[in-house]
């Protein structure tokens, strides 16, 4: 489609007979957009008003209004394509909104991908698949109304919804100190979306031959829940988040519970790896620091400046990132935030924990991997980097 395109190349000609007989404005709809299934939208973006208004109704209720009928259409798929995604300030949003499913199509990266494009001849034609038919339409529409989606599953979306929710309503502030900025409305999901969005959740889960939705299915959001490509890393991030977090949520609060029943009788031994370094506590990660450094900060009770190595290891310097100051034989001061260092006591519990949990944390990583290997619409994504990355950082917490 082009601005110049007309509702009759889309919707079908007006009727003269009906317009001149019957004084009735109907399009001859046959061979058109309303009588058919399968709807492909090439550059939709470039398209007029009129036919992006008369695409509304077609796209959520599926119906078109013809003159004064309304017609129900049989449509059972609409796909678009564009070269740039809708423009801000023409009123696009509730047309993008219908939209359910956005993907980017990337350039080919992979070099087998590559070649065998360039050799595949263009008349070939593909037999992997045959054409959906109007049964397994029926058959796919209602076994995906079956599925089971438990309580777990609507708590992660419920999550995620928050998130969104909340990254959308903060407020930053600008240098001058004050509130200049409105909703960030490019993180708002409607309801219409988040109740769509267990559709396609659910009809994964029956092409994928389950009965229930599990969490692979939940990746499946990233492709829904995002309206700027600037969003896309973001939200990914976000479903990730709150995936792993509500699966490893039970082991962390029993970790935690752990440190802080437990005795406390030698936690005045500070724990040393290499009888080298003390190991500072922040927040979800470890600093190293030389005993030898340790001492001298002690012993002078005074703040020194300190940088990071890529080891992470921090050094006393001249000139540094960092303010720190030893407050008790235990606690470090850095930029004014104190941080524990891990005793004997502390590392004693945490290989207890691990030892522990660890098949319990392996089982539950595991099952996750083999939930999104026998997922055919999130097993090759890259976007599982991410999520594998996410993985990672609440095992270090763990550890």
């Amino acid at each position: 489609m082009s601005r110049f395109s007309t509702p009759d190349e889309i919707f079908g000609p007006v009727s003269i007979s009906k317009l001149k007989d019957e004084d009735s404005y109907e399009r001859i709809t046959k061979g058109y957009l309303p009588e058919a299934e399968i709807i492909f939208l090439d550059e939709i973006w470039k398209a007029g008003p009129a036919i992006q208004n008369s695409l509304l109704t077609v796209l959520n209720e599926k119906i078109y209004l013809n003159g004064n009928k309304e017609l129900n259409l049989p449509v059972k798929g609409i796909i678009a394509a564009s070269n740039e995604l809708p423009a801000e300030g023409e009123g696009l949003e509730a047309l993008w909104d219908r939209f359910l499913i956005r993907y980017i199509v990337e350039p080919l990266q992979d070099k087998k991908n590559f070649a065998a494009l360039l050799l595949t001849q263009s008349s070939s034609k593909s037999m992997d698949f045959l054409p959906l038919t109007n049964d397994d339409c029926i058959r796919i529409s209602e076994g995906a109304s079956k599925v089971r989606i438990d309580e777990e599953i609507i708590d992660i979306i419920y999550n995620i919804r928050a998130r969104m929710n909340k990254r959308m309503t903060s407020k930053p502030l600008s240098k001058s100190g004050k509130d200049d900025s409105e909703m960030d409305l490019k993180f708002y999901i409607s309801d219409r979306r988040w109740k769509k969005a267990i559709g396609i959740m659910k009809t994964s889960a029956f092409l994928n031959k389950r009965t229930f939705v599990d969490f692979s299915d939940l990746l499946l959001l990233r492709h829904i829940i995002w309206n700027e490509e600037s969003m896309i890393a973001q939200t990914n991030a976000f479903v990730a988040e709150e995936l792993v977090s509500y699966l490893f949520k039970e082991i962390l609060q029993k970790n935690k519970s752990s440190k802080r029943h437990a005795t406390r009788a030698t936690s005045s031994t500070l724990f040393s790896p290499d009888n080298k370094h003390y190991i500072i506590q922040c927040d979800g990660f470890q600093l190293k620091i030389a005993i030898t450094d340790y001492n001298n900060l002690k012993k002078s009770g005074g703040y020194f400046l300190a940088s990071e190595t890529q080891d992470e290891v921090l050094i006393l310097m001249e000139q540094g990132q960092y303010a720190i100051q030893v407050l008790n034989d235990g606690a470090i001061s850095i930029n004014s935030f104190t941080y524990p260092l891990l005793t004997a006591a502390d590392k004693q519990i945490s290989d207890n924990f691990l030892r522990e949990m660890g098949g319990t944390l392996e089982m539950i990583t595991q099952n996750l991997k083999n939930s999104i290997a026998n997922n055919m619409f999130v097993k090759d994504s890259p976007a599982n980097s991410t999520l594998h990355q996410i993985i990672n950082e609440y095992q270090k917490k763990l550890g």
